[in-house]
């Protein structure tokens, strides 16, 4: 069975695994464990939280908290990666789908695991349970993993005249709840690791595979904010970008952000642009909704 089914059944087998470690026991049932998940797009910072339940017939509270805390500790793979279901990679998968499906790099992400910052492992106030806190970041941590290419892919070239100039970045507003592409009604942008760009004949415009990895690892392909206030983003934007509004979405995951065809236009035909793009200088404003 795959470890990133944690259903009721893997819980299970993961507690008769503590359990056979240790005397005392360390999960109750299956379902002592909870995680949650939150994530800062402005930073690209993830915080995993664990929060098991300490059985009732324990002895020693101490003792059951290191134990807990340590189990967790060695299961954090299979937990972290079960998590990753509501981290959108690109407009198909989550990154717990793309480890799933990636043998390398899962072991790369467990490997990871042998050294990511754990915050802190403390009782709740009721002393009933254990909470593990552990901090990954998108784009220092996970890009190495997720990444797949070594050298960016071409860009595609407008040949014929398009009046532009030369900007410092791109932003795209994409905040209001958008046209739905190939589908009927009308929803909001979902941030993603990897989201492609097109334009309205859904030619592509942007994708990660055109990006350096170098820059992918420095601020990942797209930065995303809830803010108009830019002034924060001025490293990856610059102070002259250029400003565009998407006129749907696209993708399962709602992921992908289409732009009209003259503003594709007005990026792809001047390269340094296109440079914009293989330094993913990126940056849209989306709302997180309720």
């Amino acid at each position: 069975m795959s470890l990133f089914n944690i259903n009721k059944l893997s819980l299970f087998a993961i507690t008769a695994v503590i359990l056979s470690l240790f005397c005392s026991p360390v999960f109750s049932d299956q379902n002592d464990i909870k995680t949650k998940m939150e994530i800062n797009w402005k930073t690209g910072d993830i915080t995993i939280s664990t929060e098991s339940f300490i059985p009732d017939n324990t002895d020693n509270l101490t003792t059951a908290r290191f134990r807990i805390s340590e189990s967790i500790d060695r299961h954090l793979t299979e937990i972290a990666a079960e998590s990753f279901d509501g981290l959108y990679l690109d407009s198909l998968r989550s990154v717990r789908t793309f480890l799933k499906e990636n043998q390398t790099g899962m072991t790369k992400f467990d490997s990871l695991n042998q050294s990511i910052e754990k915050i802190s492992s403390s009782f709740s106030r009721d002393l009933s349970t254990v909470k593990n806190i552990y901090k990954y970041n998108i784009y220092s941590d996970l890009m190495p993993i997720l990444i797949t290419h070594s050298h960016p892919a071409p860009i595609p070239a407008v040949l014929d005249f398009e009046p532009t100039a030369s900007f410092s970045g791109i932003v795209i507003y994409a905040a209001d709840s958008l046209p739905l592409y190939g589908e009927s009604g009308t929803g909001l942008l979902k941030p993603a690791v990897f989201p492609r760009i097109y334009d309205e004949n859904m030619d592509l415009l942007a994708s990660v595979k055109m990006a350096e990895p170098g820059y992918l690892q420095k601020w990942g392909f797209a930065g995303y904010t809830e803010s108009t206030d830019l002034r924060d983003f001025e490293s990856r934007i610059g102070l002259y970008p250029f400003f565009t509004t998407a006129s749907a979405v696209f993708g399962n995951n709602r992921t992908d952000i289409i732009i009209s065809r003259e503003a594709a236009r007005k990026i792809l035909y001047n390269k340094e642009n296109r440079r914009l793009i293989r330094e993913g200088r990126i940056l849209v404003i989306f709302s997180a909704g309720e």
